[in-house]
């Protein structure tokens, strides 16, 4: 997946509640609650094409090439399901 396809995805969550899945390859999904003071603040593509997430807690950087797969849910009561 490209940097901009995850930005592009998740943009529209930027500050709503809920939760971010994100599938690596050979890894499996990385979760990240965006509940009330947690909420994703942006999202960027870094200079060495790294992808940058900010939320008001913390942060993280994912390498965008082994990302297979972006899953919102923003029902916070509830989990997305299994990923396969």
């Amino acid at each position: 997946m490209t940097a901009e396809t995850i930005r592009d995805l998740l943009e529209p969550v930027i500050g709503k509640s809920g939760s971010i899945f994100i599938v690596v390859s050979r890894i499996g999904p990385i979760g990240f609650a965006t509940a009330e003071h947690k909420r994703l603040v942006s999202v960027a593509i870094r200079a060495d094409g790294l992808v940058h997430l900010e939320r008001e807690t913390g942060w993280a950087v994912i390498d965008p090439a082994e990302v297979v797969g972006v899953v919102w849910n923003g029902d916070t009561e509830a989990s997305p399901g299994q990923f396969l």
